[in-house]
């Protein structure tokens, strides 16, 4: 009998039920594309190569969840509030609680149950398309992708957990919930009393938000050159508690201030829409504020996501400029000898050309005592001479240097890279050379040395060779990378135990790597920001329709004094719009300073490929995504509301 009952009244109220719905079906639909994505054999073969990437798919999938969890108990409890009548009625005609219990969960769980299968059924395009980016970003033909079991139970058993979550607060309030409170009749909102006051708080808090704005760009432009990110997040943080302040006093502002322009609240019926906006800011202005910290994090998180990958494509030939680079240190013995080396290469391809370089000491630190910390870690002054570096610059497609009696400091430690060399000359071979500059933005030709010296020629005769170093072009730039590398280790005995190195560096391999991460971490955020941005506009929805009572009272007064339809209906667009929109426009305009703040972070990575216009079209990419799914909702949200406020003639 209950499920029957149930059917029929799912069936009598879908539309009410409709924000419910879309909202668990886009949650299914994204964790099943996630789940099978992470269980693909791609993802498990790339998981052996790092094992981040599974647990960053496993991180963001239990922190989804959670969230989805409390967004769904909330419009869970949205539905019962919907109801709450009906089931006074089913109590008062003598229905028990654990009947009308059971009738609840009966609705939720058929719900649910359609959810999980329109879910899962948009779940399979959406995992194909998610392979698709992660093949596009690991540059690699795209094949259509086997689902997995593992992933669809996964997200069976994750979506009945989340029912379940959602479901047992709206019990337990229908197990002690008395019949009159289920009976009486809503409280009428209130409109915002000291506009004037809160829109001084709404200034000064904007203000502040500029100001905090401002000095985290500063804070993160010295974070990149001092590695200390610790002010930064700091300022981050302070950022975000900004931005739900401003949103809390602007929201209490902004329709009690317009109530006070006599022309504006006269034309039309622009006093109901602005006393019925009033209302809903000032009881919801918490939530709007929250839901607008939400939507900011999810724009930001994006934008860092996309940065990522566009840095782990620029950066990677900076990292392994050739297929292959061989660097030995001559004070140690070789796990692996080069002409063993050479063969295992050119089992996976033949090799094209080598470049041969070297790294020259003298024993001394007159340079790198410059550095704090050197004496500890037992440097010396490490030469390549000018020929040679410029040989291996002009073979990876670079510009030479020119050097007249100057050395040049060669890292990829921001901390060396800042430090003052002006006072720093060194004498060689009876030539006095001075400091001509640091720089991180050439190739990494050795990489287990953090940094070397670029001299001329004639400075290093005499001195010793301390590194040998072996750069190869492959006929074939994209061997089995994981083979290869595997064949290139050895164990070597440590103070920790035996561990595994490798004297050479193998450019696809690294590829591989950056760029799998770099996708796991694209698709990780777009999951997490999409899921925050729809569990936001579906409280947003929620919270607006939960007010369908008390409104449709408003609107059936207006069309008793003569309102038509279409005057109400534009009303009610209003009115739902501007709700829909205090909480969104920020977070939308916030696209404009990150553009230009992750412009200037390329410009200081030495991303010559990039330009603030690149980082802009990337923040606004993310922006119209963002509004795709704040329209969808919107226009579910004002159809439900209209044919559940707006009064029509032959209600008249």
């Amino acid at each position: 009998m209950f499920v029957k009952l149930a059917i029929r009244n799912v069936h009598r109220q879908i539309q009410s039920y409709l924000i419910y719905f879309v909202t668990v079906a886009l949650s299914i639909s994204l964790l099943f594309a996630v789940n099978n994505l992470s269980y693909s054999d791609r993802i498990q073969a790339l998981s052996e190569m790092s094992t981040d990437i599974r647990s960053m798919f496993t991180m963001v999938t239990v922190f989804s969840c959670l969230v989805t969890a409390l967004v769904l108990s909330y419009a869970t409890g949205f539905m019962l509030k919907l109801r709450r009548r009906e089931f006074g009625m089913y109590l008062t005609l003598g229905m028990t609680r654990k009947n009308i219990q059971t009738l609840f969960a009966c609705e939720t769980g058929l719900l649910t149950g359609l959810a999980l299968l329109v879910g899962m059924g948009m779940g399979l395009v959406i995992f194909q398309l998610l392979a698709a980016l992660f093949a596009s970003i690991l540059e690699i033909p795209f094949q259509i992708s086997a689902y997995s079991i593992q992933g669809v139970v996964l997200t069976v058993t994750v979506s009945v957990g989340l029912f379940l979550l959602s479901t047992f607060a709206s019990l337990r309030y229908l197990r002690k919930v008395t019949v009159s409170e289920l009976l009486k009749e809503e409280t009428v909102q209130k409109s915002e009393k000291h506009p004037v006051l809160w829109c001084a708080l709404s200034a000064v808090t904007l203000t502040g938000f500029v100001i905090c704005l401002i000095i985290t760009y500063r804070s993160m432009m010295a974070a990149f050159h001092a590695q200390d990110g610790v002010e930064l997040l700091l300022w981050l943080a302070i950022d975000l508690v900004m931005v739900f302040l401003t949103h809390f006093t602007l929201s209490r502002t902004l329709a009690g201030m317009l109530l006070l322009n006599q022309r504006l609240k006269n034309h039309g019926i622009n006093t109901v829409i602005l006393r019925g906006l009033s209302g809903k800011m000032t009881v919801n202005s918490l939530l709007i504020g929250a839901l607008s910290t939400l939507l900011v994090f999810a724009i930001v998180m994006s934008n860092v996501a996309f940065s990522e990958k566009i840095y782990t494509d620029l950066t990677i030939e900076k990292e392994c400029p050739y297929d292959i680079i061989g660097l030995f240190n001559l004070s140690q013995e070789q796990g692996i000898s080069r002409d063993e080396g050479r063969k295992i290469v050119e089992k996976y391809s033949p090799i094209t050309s080598q470049q041969d370089f070297c790294l020259y000491t003298s024993g001394d630190t007159t340079l790198c005592s410059n550095i704090i910390g050197y004496d500890s870690m037992g440097w010396t002054d490490l030469y390549m001479p000018l020929s040679q570096f410029n040989a291996l610059l002009t073979g990876c497609g670079k510009e030479p240097v020119q050097l007249q009696n100057k050395y040049l400091l060669i890292t990829d430690v921001q901390g060396i890279c800042d430090v003052d060399f002006s006072a720093k000359s060194v004498n060689l071979n009876d030539r006095t050379y001075t400091w001509g500059g640091s720089s991180m933005a050439y190739p990494d030709f050795a990489r287990r040395v953090m940094m070397y010296f670029v001299i001329p020629d004639e400075a290093v005769e005499g001195m010793t060779v301390a590194y040998e170093g072996e750069a190869y072009t492959l006929e074939n730039h994209r061997p089995d990378a994981e083979k290869l590398v595997n064949e290139l280790m050895y164990s070597e005995e440590t103070e920790d135990g035996v561990e595994e190195h490798s004297d050479y560096a193998v450019q696809e391999y690294i590829r591989l790597y950056s760029k799998a991460n770099a996708g796991t971490l694209i698709i990780g955020a777009l999951y997490v920001s999409t899921v925050f941005v729809c569990m936001a506009l579906a409280i947003l929805a929620v919270k607006t329709l939960s007010t369908l009572e008390s409104e449709r009272r408003r609107f059936a007064i207006l069309y008793w004094l003569g309102v038509d339809t279409r005057m109400q209906k534009s009303a009610l667009r209003k009115q739902i719009g501007a709700f829909f929109l205090m909480p969104f426009a920020f977070p939308l305009l916030m696209t404009i300073p990150v553009g230009v703040i992750f412009g200037k972070v390329y410009k200081i990575w030495n991303l010559s490929g990039l330009s603030g216009g690149k980082a802009m079209e990337t923040a606004v990419m993310i922006a119209a995504a963002v509004s795709g799914i704040y329209v969808l909702y919107f226009i579910i949200t004002y159809r439900i509301a209209c044919d559940h406020v707006v009064c029509y003639g032959s209600e008249k």
